[in-house]
């Protein structure tokens, strides 16, 4: 059971929460999430307050509902969610960094050198993107691929492995 914190309200830290699932790869495009009263009775919560988080996400355009069969995370989910967050990112951690980078008085070239280092050493899993969260092009014109585990996809708790009926999915079970 997960622990709420108290400061936030609870419909937030789990709509922050499927959009970190989703962001993560724990919930792909398409792909269903779990109904309103299984979250509720996961969490030990009141379904309305589910319901609240479940529809800021809808009216964001992170989910969608097919009526009748349950809420889908939306195709373009991922980009939205990746255009918002660099968005945030850089009005809020990187002005930050900036501004104390200048108090301590270090150079561009050190502030460069610095985060190439980290950057580096963040591995091969980071994506490349532009100031507008969008894919960085190679010399080719050819769009930068993003890694993705699919071949090995971590479990989610919203997952419900439910994938709607499209021409690729018509002979799959669900």
């Amino acid at each position: 059971m997960k622990i709420f914190a108290d400061n936030i309200p609870i419909y937030l830290q789990l709509k922050t929460e499927v959009e970190n699932a989703i962001l993560s790869g724990g919930l792909k495009a398409e792909e269903g999430i779990e109904s309103i009263r299984a979250m509720a009775a996961k969490y030990s919560i009141n379904p309305l307050t589910v319901s609240k988080a479940i529809q800021e996400l809808e009216s964001e355009g992170i989910i969608y509902k097919k009526r009748g069969i349950g809420f889908y995370v939306a195709a373009d989910a991922l980009t939205n969610l990746r255009s918002k967050h660099m968005q945030t990112y850089l009005e809020t951690e990187v002005q930050s960094f900036v501004q104390k980078a200048r108090q301590l008085k270090l150079s561009l070239a050190d502030l460069h050198s610095l985060i190439e280092k980290n950057y580096s050493a963040a591995g091969n899993n980071v994506i490349p993107v532009s100031v507008v969260g969008q894919p960085v092009r190679n010399d080719k014109e050819k769009v930068t691929k993003v890694t993705d585990n699919e071949s090995n996809p971590s479990p989610h708790p919203f997952n419900t492995g439910l994938r709607p009926a499209t021409p690729d999915h018509n002979n799959k079970e669900i």
